[in-house]
C-alpha cells in the first residue's frame, strides 16, 4: 500500500469514527484509531475542506487544553424520497443519518401517462425549493412505488395495484435534474426499519399496509430473489379456494390480512375501527380475533420454514398491542405439534417507505467511506 494509499485509509476511518461518534475531539480519534495525533489533525482539516465534519465549540477540559468538538456535518449531503400510492404522493428529506428533515404529503392519484410523470417532477422540485436545499447536496432521488420491480431492468413486473406494468423510475427523471430509481415500496420499508434497527440479522418483515406486503431480511440485508423479491407473503395461500385477491388468485393471505380487508369490512377508516374495537365492539372483537388467526396462519407458515422472527411494521402496527402480539404467537403454538417455542414477533416503531427509499443514495455515499449502515449510538 502506497502513501496515497494509507493517507486515503486514515481519512477514511477518521470519518467513520466521526459518523458513527457524532461528537468527538482528535486526542480521541487519535487514541481509538493508534493513528499519531498530527495525521488526525490532517484528516480533520481535509474532511473539514470538504465541508464534511466540522470544529464547533470545545469540550469541559480534563485539566489541560480544552479539546475542539469535531462533529458531521449531517445535512451536506441529503436524499429525496418519494412513495407512489394509488391517491397520493408522500416526499421526504433525509439526512446523512436518515433523520427526516422535512416530509410532504400530496394527494394526486396515480396515472401511467407522461402528464403524472411530469407533475410528480414538479412537485419534488418545488418540495426541494420549499425545503432551501441547494441541489449539489442532494445525492438523488429514491421512488418507492406498489409494484415488484425487476433488479436488472428498474422495471415494474407486477403492478397491479397501480396498473403500473413497465413503469421505471426514467418516466420521472427526465423532468427533475438528479439521478433517481425505482424500487419496491416493501423492500424499501424493510429497509428504514433494518436502518434504525441494526442488530436485526434474519427476519420476516411484514408491513399491514391497505395492501399487505412482505420481505426477508437475511445477515441484516433485504434479500433478493432470484426471479421475484423474496417474502411475497401477502401471496401465499392462506384459504384454498378462498377469498379472490386483487393478483387473480384465490385465498391468498392478502385477501385475510391487509388493512383493506378490515376498512372494507367494517366500512370505516383504519383510526375507527380500532377505537370500536378497543372499546369491545362485539363484531369488531369477534372479527379481530378471525384476523389475528390468519395472520398468525399466515406467520407459522413463514417461521415453520425459515424459523426467523417477525417485524411488523405498517400503518396497522401503530395500533397493535403487546397483548395482540401475545395472542399471535400463543395462536402459532396451539396449531403446531411440532414446536414448543417460536422466534419473536415485534412490532416496528419505524413506518415510513418514503424515508426508506431515500436511504437508496445516503447508504451508496456512506459506502464510499466504509460505512455499511446507521450507528445505535447516533441520537437524532
Amino acid at each position: 500500500m502506497n502513501r496515497v494509499d494509507i493517507k486515503e485509509l486514515n481519512r477514511q476511518r477518521v470519518y467513520q469514527l466521526v459518523y458513527q461518534e457524532n461528537q468527538i475531539s482528535k486526542p480521541t480519534i487519535s487514541a481509538k484509531l493508534k493513528i499519531s495525533l498530527p495525521t488526525v489533525s490532517q484528516c480533520v482539516n481535509e474532511l473539514i475542506e470538504r465541508g464534511l465534519v466540522s470544529e464547533k465549540g470545545y469540550f469541559e477540559s480534563t485539566g489541560g487544553r480544552k479539546a475542539a468538538i469535531i462533529t458531521l456535518n449531517r445535512d451536506i449531503k441529503v436524499s429525496v424520497g418519494v412513495e407512489i400510492l394509488k391517491e397520493l404522493i408522500h416526499l421526504t428529506v433525509v439526512d446523512l443519518y436518515g433523520a427526516v428533515i422535512r416530509e410532504k404529503f400530496i394527494q394526486f392519484p396515480f396515472k401511467d401517462s407522461e402528464e403524472y410523470c411530469s407533475h410528480v417532477g414538479r412537485y419534488i422540485i418545488e418540495f426541494v425549493d420549499e425545503s432551501q436545499i441547494d441541489y449539489n447536496m442532494i445525492l438523488g432521488v429514491g421512488i418507492a412505488i406498489q409494484g415488484l420491480v425487476d433488479k436488472k431492468t428498474g422495471k415494474v413486473t407486477f403492478g397491479r395495484i397501480l396498473n403500473a406494468n413497465g413503469f421505471d423510475a426514467e418516466r420521472i427523471g427526465k423532468y427533475i435534474p438528479f439521478p433517481c430509481e425505482l424500487r419496491h415500496d416493501t423492500e424499501r420499508a424493510a429497509a428504514y426499519t433494518l436502518w434504525h434497527n441494526p442488530k436485526i440479522n434474519d427476519a420476516l418483515y411484514v408491513v399491514l399496509n391497505r395492501n399487505l406486503g412482505g420481505a426477508v431480511i437475511i445477515n441484516g440485508e433485504v434479500h433478493h430473489g432470484q426471479i421475484l423479491p423474496s417474502g411475497l407473503i401477502a401471496h401465499m395461500t392462506l384459504i384454498p379456494n378462498g377469498r379472490t385477491c386483487y393478483c387473480g388468485k384465490k385465498g391468498c393471505v392478502e385477501a385475510y390480512c391487509s388493512v383493506d380487508s378490515i376498512t372494507r369490512t367494517f366500512n370505516q377508516d383504519l383510526k375507527s375501527f380500532f377505537f370500536d374495537l378497543r372499546r369491545g365492539q362485539p363484531e369488531h372483537v369477534r372479527f379481530w380475533e378471525k384476523y389475528l388467526a390468519y395472520l398468525a396462519g399466515a406467520i407459522y407458515n413463514y417461521q415453520i420454514l425459515m424459523s426467523t422472527e417477525v417485524v411488523i411494521g405498517g400503518l396497522a402496527a401503530e395500533y397493535l398491542t403487546e397483548e395482540d402480539i401475545h395472542k399471535i404467537m400463543d395462536m402459532e403454538l396451539q396449531g403446531s405439534n411440532i414446536a414448543e417455542t417460536l422466534p419473536k414477533i415485534w412490532i416496528s416503531e419505524y413506518n415510513n417507505t418514503s424515508a426508506g427509499a431515500a436511504l437508496i443514495y445516503i447508504k451508496e455515499f456512506l459506502a464510499e467511506f466504509g460505512i455499511t449502515g446507521r450507528y445505535e449510538s447516533v441520537e437524532e
